[in-house]
């Protein structure tokens, strides 16, 4: 099909949207139909999805804007002759063929989809959004190599996102996310037409953010997103370059949508301030509400426990665990300092961490270096498999998460579903979940000399110990299916 082809079909497509029943069989026909439409009801939402279908990708708020004061001077058959298709419509494997679909319940898993990894963001995705594809119809959506469109997901994309266990094994509704596209006919471009978008995840890249403004502004659709924490805003000294000049875009786009659902009360405070200062700008934004997040540790085998043992060279000494990625905010240059000041002191034991280097860890990884040449049982895990990590939980002795800010702080509600005690900040939602849960030594994160005297007690004090691990098992956890019906019913009621 040629792009003129394609174009004509859009054409139709549109007149058919805005009620009518195209006549015409040229393009100069279909265009005098579209356009007596377009002058009749100039709405921002016939505006955005005229746009968006003619140009087989999603438009920028200016975009919208300029077009709409065209239409309404020109009138709409100038603003359509103006209006030509993207020149680099077939550039990254994708038509110009477009799928308008209307009044759906759409999911942007755009990063999750891609990755394999299974750390924070990436675990409540799959382990949200998988649940509801067993339970619900709903239709995937993941962005194409430029930013500029949506589009379904490759069927190994879609098996990125169910969970790893499904309490009911039925897989029934899966079949309906199954894309129609391969390497031999390019997939169409996704625009929505009513309905609800929901994004729980981070879309903070500037296109995508962007593009979502504006689709949240004038398409008619209604955005969702699930509010995971504010860190480059409150915590910017934290933040990558990167992340902290495109955050602000990303909170742009969530100004104009429905509802920020956080994942935690601590997280909904600052949504919630910043949402208080939209109003110097003329915008409301959205309703605002946590839900405590879930978390889980899957149950390792027998043979997943002596593969671990044996990979982490675990012996009869007591193991510190800390999990997490090692960017200075997460803090784990003081747990090395509270580590080296025990060992020095002639306390044994080993000390664990599991996670990626994250931004800005050169100091971790120069001082852990230095430390592991001098002789001390120190062991640093970049990448671990659910198996490892669920292992490394129950044969820990207790672990560490003093970050300084976070938004829920999984690895926490992890190590406590293992049975394992935790020591973990005093601040925001750290605290949050040691109000909730038995078994979680709180201190200061900002001091050495806190951190220093929970792990010794920990270590020495057995009688304490053990008491902290008896208590976590009275504790009543959020499950994963409880979180994940929570949302939805929040999300789409």
């Amino acid at each position: 099909m040629s792009l003129d082809d394609d174009w004509k079909k859009n054409l139709a497509t549109l007149i058919t949207q805005f009620g009518g029943v195209p006549h015409g069989s040229t393009h100069a026909e279909l265009t005098a139909e579209l356009a007596s439409a377009l002058d009749t009801n100039p709405t921002w939402s016939n505006i955005w999805l005229t746009w968006a279908t003619l140009r087989a990708e999603l438009p920028f708020e200016n975009d919208v804007v300029t077009f709409r004061r065209h239409v309404k001077l020109s009138g709409a058959a100038a603003a359509l002759r103006d209006l030509r298709p993207r020149a680099d419509s077939t550039i990254f494997g994708y038509s110009a063929t477009v799928e308008i679909v209307t009044d759906a319940i759409l999911v942007d898993v755009h990063d999750t989809s891609g990755t394999d990894k299974i750390s924070g963001i990436q675990r409540v995705v799959r382990e949200t959004v998988g649940r509801w594809v067993g339970h619900h119809e709903i239709t995937l959506l993941a962005w194409t190599e430029n930013r500029s469109s949506l589009r379904r997901l490759t069927p190994e994309e879609t098996a990125r996102i169910h969970p790893a266990v499904r309490e009911d094994g039925d897989d029934s509704e899966s079949a309906k996310l199954v894309p129609v596209h391969n390497d031999r006919q390019p997939a169409p471009i996704v625009i929505p037409n009513g309905g609800l978008l929901i994004v729980p995840e981070l879309s903070a890249e500037g296109g995508r953010a962007l593009r979502l403004l504006a689709l949240a502004r004038f398409s008619g659709t209604r955005t969702a997103y699930i509010g995971y924490d504010q860190v480059p805003v409150t915590s910017g000294e934290t933040a990558s370059e990167g992340i902290a000049s495109h955050f602000p875009l990303y909170l742009d786009a969530v100004a104009y949508s429905e509802r920020v659902l956080t994942i935690s009360e601590s997280t909904a405070v600052e949504f919630r301030a910043w949402k208080n200062a939209l109003a110097a700008s003329g915008r409301t934004g959205p309703e605002v509400q946590a839900v405590f997040l879930s978390g889980d540790s899957l149950l390792p085998t027998d043979d997943d426990i002596t593969q671990t043992r044996a990979l982490l060279k675990i012996d009869a000494t007591p193991m510190v665990l800390v999990v997490g990625s090692h960017e200075p905010r997460k803090n784990h240059l003081s747990v090395l300092q509270a580590a080296r000041s025990l060992w020095r002191r002639g306390l044994k034991f080993q000390l664990v961490f599991i996670g990626g280097a994250g931004w800005n860890s050169a100091a971790f990884e120069n001082l852990t270096r230095s430390m592991r040449d001098d002789g001390y049982p120190l062991t640093v895990v970049k990448a671990a498999t659910d198996a490892l990590l669920s292992s490394s939980y129950r044969l820990a002795d207790v672990s560490v998460f003093t970050s300084f800010h976070e938004g829920f702080g999984l690895p926490i509600v992890e190590s406590l579903r293992a049975g394992t005690p935790v020591i973990a900040s005093n601040v925001g939602s750290m605290q949050e979940i040691a109000d909730r849960y038995a078994g979680v030594t709180t201190i200061d994160p900002h001091s050495d000399d806190a951190l220093e005297s929970a792990l010794e007690r920990f270590l020495t004090d057995h009688a304490f110990a053990d008491a902290e691990r008896a208590a976590i098992a009275a504790n009543s956890f959020v499950t994963w299916d409880d979180y994940a019906a929570v949302l939805w019913n929040l999300f789409t009621g």
